[in-house]
């Protein structure tokens, strides 16, 4: 398996290419077609899947030129599906620049699994930063996008964020997975499981 972060997305989102063969998977799609595609050849990787974490601006702005270049299929949770064609689901609306996808895509839900080559990606339901947000499992590595950070976890504040739901998506679900899995985030650093079931202060932000 290869993991190729690629920096630099709007509000300093990260996309990840995981490769198996000559096959990709992108996940999220906030950094500018021409990076992604640049990594994409310096890998030798064909993109053939992109997965969202979450339909929040930062993680699909760049996807309508990513999938002309590429014609891959979008995936991404049913209850964030209404952020590919809102401005105002996906948050666009207020930045300035009103988003809507143009493509095909298919919807998941929890326990759902994507193939590639080899390599079997598993979708975990996470619910808190948006009600559609997910975390992908694959080969002891978590790609966990807004929803747990190295030592923080994603804003509830936006519409349709939650901290109860937050909670429970990383106490109950993620802290549940096996201490040494590696984490990576949709901005910031990587860490790992065990280090954030020690030092994240979910637990200690809960008011009941």
């Amino acid at each position: 398996m290869i993991i190729k972060p690629i920096t630099g997305g709007m509000y300093d989102s990260i996309s990840y290419l995981v490769g198996a063969g000559k096959k990709a998977v992108l996940i999220d799609a906030g950094v500018r077609s021409e990076k992604v595609f640049a990594a994409a050849r310096e890998a030798d990787l064909t993109i053939e899947k992109v997965i969202l974490t979450h339909g929040h601006i930062d993680h699909i702005i760049e996807l309508n030129d990513i999938i002309k270049g590429t014609n891959a299929m979008v995936y991404i949770h049913t209850d964030d599906e209404n952020a590919l064609k809102d401005a105002r689901f996906n948050l666009s609306a207020f930045a300035g620049r009103a988003f809507s996808y143009q493509g095909k895509y298919e919807v998941l839900r929890d326990g759902g699994r994507i193939q590639l080559e080899d390599l079997e990606l598993r979708i975990i339901h996470t619910p808190g930063h948006t009600a559609g947000s997910i975390c992908i499992e694959v080969n002891n590595t978590l790609f966990s996008g807004d929803t747990l950070f190295r030592f923080g976890y994603g804003r509830v504040d936006f519409p349709n964020g939650s901290f109860e739901d937050i909670y429970r998506s990383i106490v109950n679900k993620l802290f549940a997975l096996p201490d040494g899995m590696v984490v990576y985030p949709g901005h910031g650093n990587s860490t790992t499981i065990e280090l954030e079931k020690r030092a994240n202060p979910i637990k200690s932000a809960a008011q009941w």
